[in-house]
């Protein structure tokens, strides 16, 4: 008797494979089958729903782009999926900038020189 995940893994690449025809009807079940997942995936790394769901939505765009790519032969469709939320939440990540307060940088204030002054 097959495994569970390769129940699921059959209708994902048939999904896959129509959503790399440019088929739109497949996109929605796809979604369907995928969202919840994909947004775990960035929700965790990002720890920001909104960032969350803005990235989700950008790799949806690009799996719809480049739904062609995925070689099920290396690896399932859930693992290609996941392996672009994933980097697109790590691209998103480094874009930030943590901001610090000074206050909290120990020794700011001996680094500074008291005679500059901006201009």
């Amino acid at each position: 008797m097959p495994s569970d995940s390769k129940v699921k893994a059959k209708p994902l690449n048939e999904l896959l494979v129509a959503v790399a025809a440019q088929d739109r009807s497949a996109f929605a079940p796809l979604y369907e089958a995928t969202s919840a997942k994909l947004f775990g995936v960035t929700l965790r790394i990002l720890r920001n729903r909104q960032q969350a769901e803005e990235v989700l939505q950008e790799v949806y765009i690009r799996i719809w782009r480049r739904a062609a790519d995925c070689r099920p032969e290396k690896g399932t469709p859930m693992t290609w999926m996941i392996t672009i939320a994933r980097n697109r939440a790590l691209d998103r990540r480094r874009q930030q900038k943590p901001e610090l307060p000074l206050d909290d940088v120990e020794g700011y204030a001996e680094t500074a020189d008291p005679e500059l002054r901006p201009l």
